[in-house]
């Protein structure tokens, strides 16, 4: 009996094929779990550091503990916590206590904020109906950088650290942006 030599390189064609998707597979999910995951940014909350159709990376491994003030987080919208992500800055950790003026300025724990690396003042301040907060244990208080175009802690009050998501780490898309976002020192 003789054996096409076609069959053959067919079949080792199609075994290389299934064994380069399986390490593609692998190799994604490596990514995932040790970087992050992808997270487009929608709306105009966090001008001018983050834009409209941004892409995101996002580190979920073992991040709340470490949260920082200045921080960029993802975290569940509130009034839709299984499918909106929203893209904000920690301006408060537990056991804070954030007030702020009609100014835009932000005081923590009665100190206020120097927030002009990273926060243009610009617009009319929505209207808030958090004025003044002290965070209970694993809670948060998430603002926008663009303050006047930010729905955020103001509004709908603090967020539970069950509902972070993760670290925003490294601006991916568009490639011209790509950085690393690191965490504001403040003064």
């Amino acid at each position: 009996m003789k054996t096409d030599g076609n069959i053959v390189r067919s079949t080792v064609n199609v075994f290389g094929l299934i064994k380069g998707i399986l390490i593609a597979v692998v190799v994604v999910i490596l990514i995932i779990v040790l970087l992050g995951v992808p997270l487009p940014v929608n709306g105009s909350s966090m001008n001018p550091n983050f834009y409209n159709g941004d892409v995101v990376l996002i580190k979920r491994l073992s991040f709340v503990g470490d949260l920082q003030r200045g921080d960029v987080v993802a975290a569940a919208f509130p009034a839709d916590p299984t499918h909106t992500k929203l893209i904000k800055r920690v301006i408060g950790l537990p056991g804070d206590t954030i007030t702020f003026d009609d100014y835009g300025h932000v005081s923590v724990n009665g100190k206020t904020l120097n927030e002009d690396t990273y926060k243009p003042i610009y617009g009319q301040l929505p209207a808030a109906t958090v004025n003044n907060v002290t965070l209970g244990s694993g809670e948060y208080f998430l603002m926008g950088d663009n303050r006047p175009g930010s729905s955020d802690s103001r509004i709908w009050g603090p967020v539970q650290s069950g509902d972070i998501q993760g670290r925003v780490e490294y601006i991916i898309w568009p490639f011209n942006k790509a950085a690393f976002i690191g965490t504001p020192i403040y003064n």
